[in-house]
């Protein structure tokens, strides 16, 4: 199966590729859009395509009524790409979309020279451009359709949010204060992740950190920002991913730090990896990735379930796995 949908996926990557008239991709050494889109066709096990259950329908026709069954499966759909950076995007088509030289970028440059601790990150999460190849799946019996319609839409950039430079309200939450939830660097409770340490805490949601390596604040400030953007009415300035699929798609949770059920990251820079993970972990993840000019990106991959729509009315489903 898996490979039949990476299959079907290339195939209408080279159309979309070949009615290009520039072409696009890396350039002086930058991720291009197109080079994002073929991360994601190509990475299948990101896809991770399961038949969990079957939905039950109420079909009427003039003069009786039966209930049809449809299967129900679910998999990943990449949402969502994330760019956390001090200096530059390296995503070439948006680079230029988060700049504000005489604000949060200008400050963390001149306070990271005085060689202290603190680090800043600025933040983009622009939906994914291969939304529509993905989408278009989304019709067939076996697949599902994101809730996001537009491709590279911008919902998060952070020079356009005052709180992503001074936390504000955040810093006034129990939350803030107590230094909890935390990113753990093992597989324990939360206690245990005070005492064998952790990459840092999630609050204040802002651009800085403090830890002494830079893919480690990258990825801190990544999560922070999905996880904004993921929920409604948070105190920062961007555009909540709302939206829903009707009462055949049951749409992903919000991120949450330390759970990866509905959401995982696909890192694509420094180096393009074929599997999705959670962004927490020992600190050796971090090793070998500071070869960029302090510079990362990921894909978001968020899981859908959904069912094919054979009557008029939804009546129940029969989950065989949680």
């Amino acid at each position: 199966m898996k490979r039949w949908i990476a299959s079907m996926l290339i195939a209408v990557l080279s159309l979309s590729a070949a009615a290009q008239t520039v072409k696009t991709g890396k350039k002086n050494g930058k991720f291009g859009t197109m080079d994002i889109v073929e991360s994601a066709v190509e990475c299948t096990d990101c896809f991770d395509w399961e038949l969990i259950g079957m939905c039950f329908w109420l079909k009427c026709k003039l003069f009786s009524c039966s209930v049809e069954t449809s299967m129900r499966v679910r998999h990943y759909i990449p949402d969502l790409v994330v760019s956390s950076y001090t200096y530059q995007s390296e995503w070439e088509d948006t680079k230029d979309w988060n700049h504000n030289p005489s604000g949060a970028i200008g400050q963390s440059e001149s306070i990271q020279d005085q060689a202290t601790a603190l680090d800043f990150k600025s933040v983009d999460v622009i939906s994914h451009p291969a939304l529509p190849i993905y989408n278009s799946l989304g019709g067939e019996e076996y697949f599902c359709e994101s809730m996001l319609d537009i491709p590279m839409m911008p919902y998060f950039l952070s020079s356009h949010d005052p709180s992503w430079n001074e936390p504000g309200i955040e810093q006034l939450y129990p939350q803030s204060i107590l230094g909890l939830p935390r990113f753990k660097t093992g597989t324990g409770s939360w206690l245990s992740g005070l005492l064998e340490g952790s990459w840092a805490p999630l609050y204040p949601r802002c651009g800085w950190g403090a830890h002494p390596y830079d893919p480690i604040n990258a990825a801190v400030a990544a999560h922070r920002a999905t996880e904004i953007v993921t929920r409604n009415a948070q105190p920062h300035i961007y555009l909540p991913l709302t939206g829903d699929c009707d009462n055949r798609c049951w749409k992903p949770g919000p991120v949450n730090v330390n759970e990866g059920g509905d959401n995982r990251f696909q890192m694509l820079v420094p180096w393009v990896e074929d599997s999705t993970r959670i962004l927490n972990g020992p600190a050796t993840w971090a090793n070998g990735k500071n070869i960029t000019r302090e510079s990362y990106m990921w894909t978001l991959w968020r899981r859908y379930s959904c069912c094919e729509k054979k009557g008029q009315a939804f009546l129940f489903k029969i989950d065989f796995k949680s």
